[in-house]
């Protein structure tokens, strides 16, 4: 993992990739991980939320400035950047219940009642930076099952190993009733958001502008929606 310094606290990254963008003060971290804040801010601020990869907790900046105050339940392969974010966040530790495990092995031993679920893992390889096989194998059923009915589950995803995203994006979205797609002009990531009644692909885009320029992430101005079904 490599360490930057930046003007609002740390960047990681592995082979060139920004990982997490690791702010010590509440506010926009004009990446993903804005997007991901707002979409628990305007779809499920309250109840129980989990995320699958807590990547140095560069979401809890974003969500102090949208005013999400409900705990997150975060689990993670990846001590190091916890203990960064524990050493350079202290104030912020009582906002996470974070788990040093498998992501799968943790998630089947969890009650099915969560609220959210926020699938954000990546492994390096070859030079680079991908999602997990898990990610597409395992992950979509798994998490579908731990959710309550109305619960919502949110997948950063990468280019998956076929290349071929419409088939995976498709086969991951069958499993919930509705489906929206974020992509961004700044990443390639592209972000599935999927449950059994979500607004329309123009109201979320309409609900998550809204937030992201209260908190004045650059990210408002540049992202797409677009339904999956």
């Amino acid at each position: 993992m490599d360490i930057t310094r930046t003007k609002h606290g740390l960047r990681l990254s592995q082979h060139g990739v920004v990982i997490s963008e690791l702010r010590t003060s509440a506010g926009p971290t004009h990446s993903v991980a804005d997007v991901l804040a707002a979409l628990i801010g305007v779809l499920r601020p309250e109840g129980r939320i989990g995320v699958l990869g807590f990547a140095g907790g560069g979401m809890q900046a974003p969500l102090c400035a949208l005013g999400v105050a409900t705990v997150i339940h975060a689990v993670d392969l990846d001590r190091a950047a916890y203990e960064l974010f524990c050493e350079h966040c202290p104030e912020w530790i009582p906002r996470v219940k974070w788990q040093h495990a498998d992501a799968v092995e943790w998630l089947c031993s969890q009650e099915k009642n969560f609220d959210l679920l926020v699938e954000d893992l990546s492994v390096p390889g070859d030079q680079d930076v991908f999602k997990p096989d898990i990610t597409w194998e395992v992950l979509p059923q798994l998490i579908h099952d731990r959710l309550v009915p109305d619960g919502i589950a949110i997948f950063n995803l990468m280019a998956p190993p076929s290349g071929i995203w419409i088939r995976e994006l498709e086969w991951m979205a069958a499993l919930w009733k509705t489906a929206r797609l974020v992509s961004f002009d700044d990443f390639t990531n592209q972000i599935l958001v999927t449950g059994a009644s979500l607004p329309s692909a123009r109201a979320l885009g309409f609900m998550l502008r809204s937030a992201l320029r209260g908190i004045h992430s650059r990210q408002a101005a540049r992202i797409h929606l677009r339904a999956v079904r």
